[in-house]
């Protein structure tokens, strides 16, 4: 077997030795306030969050500045590399997966919020308990398909098997879970289900998530983003039907265009709906220079001139329990039907695992499934990690 691993690890090496890292900075900055976050943060069709508040605080234009991030795990590299002298403030858009890498950073302080109490019951809780960051909103991850191309699918048998099937396996876009957090929660979706034997995960089929993902690999088709995913969709000529995204992601076609040819679809094993329930929060940042304001933003965040925003901008359940839900939410499966794979994959399963799971998961997706194999190649994985440093230098002393 050409070792398609090998290689790729060798380019990448390569290509990372050459390439100067990349840091984003805001020298000269004038604002009172700098926020770190994602690029689609009430993004569609918008809510400009920073002059909102500007406007709330009576500051003067340009008070916050806002630094736009591809994905959370950004934020968290960034801020951490500015640990010893803060930029950020606030960083917007950690999730319950990564909030782990960023507590392990030292990177945020807690704060109690003071409309803890007006959020939804155990959101707190699942994620972050210490008060590291506060919930502002909350969705289950979900395949999102187009209804005319997939007639045949029945949403209430429907199991994460039938994927693996001749027709559709060819039709489904997934998300990179090393770079997506929609890809993230899918790839955990599959864990939630089928299990690891080396872990003890209750309740799970008697299975292997590996082997679930050595067989996708043959006819999945993977995408490095969401919205990559999402033009790939509605590009008729890649005869492809069904994309990982959220429960959610039909409202915005009702809601907007009053479209309703798409729908979202769980899986239904062991006699249950099964998703994947990603929260998202806002932390202030640990011995950031203008924390008062920080935290007056917090608040205001989760209030409900904000949180009224989250079902139309943000196309997700809002973290506060008092904001109804618009009309065009009605077909949308709602979060209280489902069982959430969380309580399978908890905190601490993760902090421990995750990792591993993940470099496993790239080997599989290149190489194929086979245990003895997949050892081999982990340590040949970090052996190459370990190397990497020294032909950075060996190459910059050459130039």
């Amino acid at each position: 077997m050409e070792n398609r691993f090998l290689l790729s690890c060798l380019t990448l090496m390569l290509v990372l030795a050459m390439i100067p890292s990349i840091s984003i900075g805001v020298e000269g900055s004038t604002a009172q306030l700098t926020i770190y976050t994602y690029d689609s943060l009430l993004a569609d069709p918008g809510y400009q969050f920073d002059r909102q508040f500007e406007t709330y605080q009576g500051l003067p234009y340009g008070s916050v500045e806002v630094v736009l991030f591809e994905d959370a795990a950004s934020i968290i590299i960034q801020a951490s590399a500015e640990k010893s002298n803060p930029i950020a403030d606030v960083l917007i858009g950690i999730d319950n997966i990564l909030i782990e890498k960023a507590r392990n950073q030292d990177i945020l302080q807690p704060y109690v919020s003071t409309q803890l109490n007006y959020l939804e019951d155990g959101l707190v809780q699942e994620l972050a308990s210490d008060n590291l960051l506060t919930p502002y909103d909350y969705g289950i991850i979900s395949l999102w398909y187009l209804n005319d191309r997939l007639p045949s699918i029945n949403p209430g048998s429907f199991v994460l098997e039938d994927l693996l099937t001749e027709e559709l396996s060819n039709q489904i876009i997934i998300q990179n879970p090393l770079l997506s957090s929609p890809g993230l929660g899918f790839f955990l979706w599959t864990i939630g289900i089928y299990g690891d034997p080396e872990i003890d995960l209750d309740g799970v089929i008697d299975g292997n998530w590996r082997e679930f993902w050595d067989m996708a690999a043959e006819n999945f088709h993977l995408t490095s983003s969401w919205g990559e995913a999402f033009e790939l969709l509605y590009t008729e000529e890649s005869g492809k039907s069904i994309m990982v995204s959220y429960t959610t992601s039909p409202a915005y076609g009702a809601c907007l265009y009053d479209d309703y040819s798409t729908s979202a679809l769980l899986s239904n094993e062991q006699g249950n709906t099964w998703g994947w329930k990603q929260i998202e929060g806002l932390g202030l940042v640990k011995n950031s220079d203008n924390q008062d304001l920080a935290k007056e933003f917090i608040d205001w965040f989760v209030s409900e001139e904000v949180q009224n925003e989250i079902y139309m901008n943000q196309w997700m359940y809002p973290s506060r329990s008092n904001i109804q839900q618009p009309s065009c939410y009605s077909d949308v499966i709602q979060p209280n039907t489902i069982y959430p794979l969380n309580t399978r994959i908890t905190t601490d399963i993760l902090e421990s695992n995750l990792d591993n799971w993940l470099s496993e998961w790239e080997i599989v997706w290149v190489e194929g499934y086979d245990p003895a194999f997949l050892n081999f190649n982990y340590l040949l994985f970090f052996s190459v990690l370990l190397i990497l440093p020294i032909i950075r230098r060996n190459i910059k002393k050459v130039i």
